[in-house]
Formats: structure tokens, C-alpha cells, sequence
């Protein structure tokens, strides 16, 4: 599957292989894995230090962006603070408000550079439900073959 739309579908809030959305039972809580395709979010120990490296980023670089643009655009005597506050402000805020986006992202580039493999028990098209009875009469294949 292309990069771009793994990350197309990982910055509106979707699952990067199927495209659902409904990933979050809440603003902060991620479902385990997608209600559609059945893809395990957490696919190794330690999964989510990157959509927390990817959260830090952004929030850096809106403070910095607040910062800069509010120096500039009151120089020669910036109100320094009224552009504090609100870089304290967006300091707080900004990790709130990105964290869906941030780990959706995450899972959309976490699969661009680690893309499934048969193990992870999903593929590009798998709908659980219509195929959960396919899968499971291929596994006992292979067991039985054993």
C-alpha cells in the first residue's frame, strides 16, 4: 500500500490498512485494534514512544511557531506577557488536542517502514467479519498439516 495514503488515512483519524474511522472510545482512549480489519495497534512493546516523539515535535514547533510569529509581529516592544502566556497555553493544550492525530500517525508510518506480514493476521482488504471463517479454516489447515 502507497505511503501516501497510509498517512492520508492515519492524519483524518482512520485505520492506515482499511480506512475505518471510530478507532477512539474517547478523545484520549484508542480501541486495542480496528472494529473492521482486525489490525492490532500495539504491535511491539514500547509501539507508542514514537506517536509520543511525534506529539513532542508538534508542540514544539507550534511554540515555536506562536513565539516567533508574536515577537514579529509586535516588535520593537513585544508584549512579552501576553506571548507567553499563550505559548504556555498552547504548550498545554496542543498535546491534548494532537494526541488522536499522533497515534493514528504513528500506526500510518510505523507501517509505511514495517509493512504486515502474514503474522500480523491482517492484509490490505481483509474485513474481519466477512472473512474471520475463511481465516480460521486456514489456520486449522495449516495445523492440521503440522
Amino acid at each position: 500500500m502507497p505511503a501516501g495514503t497510509l498517512l492520508r488515512r492515519g492524519a483524518r483519524r482512520r485505520c492506515p490498512v482499511c480506512g475505518q474511522g471510530k478507532l477512539f472510545r474517547s478523545w484520549v482512549r484508542m480501541v486495542p485494534e480496528c472494529p473492521r480489519c482486525g489490525l492490532v495497534f500495539d504491535r511491539l512493546p514500547g509501539h507508542w514512544l514514537g506517536s509520543w516523539f511525534l506529539n513532542i515535535c508538534v508542540v514544539q514547533l507550534v511554540v515555536v511557531l506562536i513565539l516567533s510569529i508574536g515577537v514579529a509581529a509586535t516588535w520593537p516592544e513585544p508584549p512579552m506577557w501576553i506571548i507567553g502566556g499563550a505559548t504556555a497555553l498552547s504548550a498545554v493544550l496542543v498535546p491534548f488536542l494532537f494526541f488522536p492525530f499522533s497515534r493514528t500517525l504513528w500506526c500510518a508510518i510505523d507501517l509505511a517502514m514495517r509493512p504486515l506480514d502474514y503474522d500480523d493476521g491482517v492484509a490490505p482488504g481483509f474485513m474481519l467479519s466477512e472473512d474471520q471463517e475463511r481465516l480460521e479454516l486456514e489456520r486449522s489447515a495449516l495445523h492440521d498439516d503440522e
